[in-house]
């Protein structure tokens, strides 16, 4: 293993999805240079963890999924603090405008511990769970819907022992009337342990 539009989002106090609002909003230009300011704040959250010892895992620079190009990792001007982590947030342009997004959340094992509770019971009905393999890990799919929706946020928790690696993926919509979601990893959450599995790894490798 190497430790592939959002239009809603769940507010929940663990995962400061506002990190998604500044990046999504604006686009990214369609071709192979990353939004060199929101690629900036990453770095500069990089070297907040790196100078308190804390670890850092990433995704890349890209990956596709179901034809789709994910591009970043992007962080927030403000308003993305994790306490005892890092947020990074990637991006994938969608045809009919906006983007679909897959967001890192990279804890410390002492962060985790505190905010574990919070991923575990989220305080909402209908939540499932399934336990899956992340390369030679043991990982778990937080299923958890909102209304209607089966799965409106998609979470994978993996415990690398260093770090605790929460990855979220979010609801965007129908792309038509009871048609799949614009977010390839609500349709196939498979995707998302595929993903991990594939391209997770410390930072800068």
């Amino acid at each position: 293993m190497r430790v592939k539009a959002v239009r809603r989002l769940v507010i929940f106090p663990l995962v400061l999805v506002t990190a998604v609002f500044a990046v999504s909003c604006v686009g990214l230009p369609h071709d192979d240079n990353p939004d060199q300011r929101f690629y900036g704040y990453f770095l500069r959250d990089v070297e907040t963890m790196q100078a308190i010892g804390l670890p850092v895992y990433w995704l890349g620079s890209d990956f596709t999924v179901d034809g789709l190009v994910f591009r970043g990792p992007y962080g927030a001007e403000f308003g993305a603090e994790v306490e005892g982590g890092i947020q990074l947030t990637y991006l994938a342009p969608l045809q009919v405008g906006g983007n679909t997004s897959l967001d890192l959340i990279v804890r410390s094992r002492d962060a985790w511990t505190r905010a574990e509770h919070q991923v575990r019971d989220p305080g909402l009905p209908g939540v499932t769970r399934r336990t899956v393999t992340v390369g030679s890990r043991e990982a778990e799919l937080i299923f958890v819907p909102l209304g209607t929706r089966p799965v409106n946020t998609l979470w994978l928790v993996l415990d690398l022992g260093d770090a605790v690696v929460l990855a979220q993926a979010l609801a965007g919509g129908a792309m038509y009337p009871g048609g799949p979601d614009y977010n390839p990893f609500i349709n196939n959450p498979d995707l998302l342990v595929q993903v991990i599995e594939e391209n997770l790894r410390p930072y800068p490798e």
